[in-house]
């Protein structure tokens, strides 16, 4: 039997966004092994997927760090027999441990460190989603991918989980301020200002992320009346299931935003570092960029540890206001609930 593997070993939201092209190789073969690697931490967002069959890790920094984690990683691979391999992640690592686990067909982008290794390589294009982007990989070798959307499958245990946490509270929305990136963060006293405002109308306010945000997360609840911190409480599934239930989910450009598409949630994700042009907007009719006019902008592909002309007026300049103003408005405006 074949294996066919994906491997996206970067974030959370790039693997997010990777998803339809497990869906693409199981529509083409549906009797192979379908084996998903990704970056250790990101495993949960495969699991319960009816198109992936073995989930793989790359704990980069830990136990698989270096030259001999890339060897062990190649020989899992070659263990599972993957003759098929899409990369959408285009560093040279990743890209040297698909060609050593011997891997058949190689597909990957012709820009990147990883290009090298790969045997059919495919032009990146700027300016169409990463959904689009990643598609192209398997477009390459003739597979199938009209409506593929990103998906995770939250089952029972996640749902019951989150049962748990909003039950009782009405209607709620989300605020998930963190980021791996310093400079995509909206500050968190902007943050309050709105959980306070969808406060006082009534909804309650719960603050979203995952154990590294826990600071961020407390600083944004402490002073938003009734807030709920959950923030290194819910798997990525767990988060995913809690956005869909929200009234509308607020966040940068980052995970939270692409979670949230997967499940069709009323997103709201505000940009300041990175544009729209790079591809990374929420993927739903349901989602909405939100951005201010800086010449600056962009500074680079995925922001920086800190803002380059020391000012951070990309994300500054968004007031409160004016995302208060962008959430009340639209096709479907937030009700009054108090």
């Amino acid at each position: 039997m074949k294996a066919i593997a994906v491997i996206q070993t970067a974030f959370i939201g790039d693997v997010v966004l990777a998803t339809p092209l497990f869906e693409s190789a199981r529509r083409v073969l549906p009797g192979a092994r379908i084996v998903g690697l990704v970056r250790s931490g990101c495993e949960d967002i495969l699991g319960n997927s009816p198109f992936v069959d073995t989930i793989l890790s790359w704990d980069k920094h830990g136990d698989d760090r270096g030259v001999a984690g890339i060897v062990r990683v190649a020989s899992r691979l070659r263990n599972l027999g993957v003759e098929i391999a899409l990369v959408p992640h285009r560093s040279s690592r990743t890209g040297l441990a698909v060609f050593l686990s011997g891997a058949r067909v190689r597909v990957g982008f012709s820009k990147g460190g990883g290009a090298f290794f790969h045997n059919h390589r495919v032009p990146w294009r700027l300016g169409i989603h990463e959904v689009e982007r990643n598609l192209l990989l398997a477009q390459a070798l003739g597979w199938p991918t009209d409506g593929l959307r990103p998906t995770v499958f939250p089952d029972v245990n996640d749902r019951e989980a989150v049962d748990a946490v909003t039950h009782g509270i009405g209607p709620f929305c989300v605020l998930a301020p963190g980021s791996v990136w310093p400079t995509k963060m909206w500050p968190a006293e902007s943050y309050t200002a709105v959980g306070k405002h969808f406060a006082r109308r009534g909804l309650r306010v719960l603050v979203s992320g995952g154990g590294s945000d826990r600071e961020v997360c407390a600083s944004v609840a402490r002073d938003i009346p009734g807030a709920i911190d959950v923030s290194g409480r819910l798997t990525l599934r767990r988060s995913a299931d809690l956005y869909r239930r929200a009234e509308f989910v607020l966040t940068g450009d980052t995970a939270p935003q692409h979670l949230a598409a997967a499940v069709n949630a009323r997103v709201f994700s505000l940009f300041g570092p990175t544009v729209r042009n790079f591809g990374f907007w929420p993927y739903t009719e349901r989602g909405r960029v939100i951005e201010s006019d800086v010449a600056c902008r962009p500074c680079g592909m995925h922001g920086h540890r800190q803002c380059p002309d020391r000012t951070h007026n990309c994300m500054r300049r968004i007031t409160s206001d004016m995302v208060i103003a962008i959430i009340e408005a639209g096709e479907n405006p937030i009700p009054e609930y108090s």
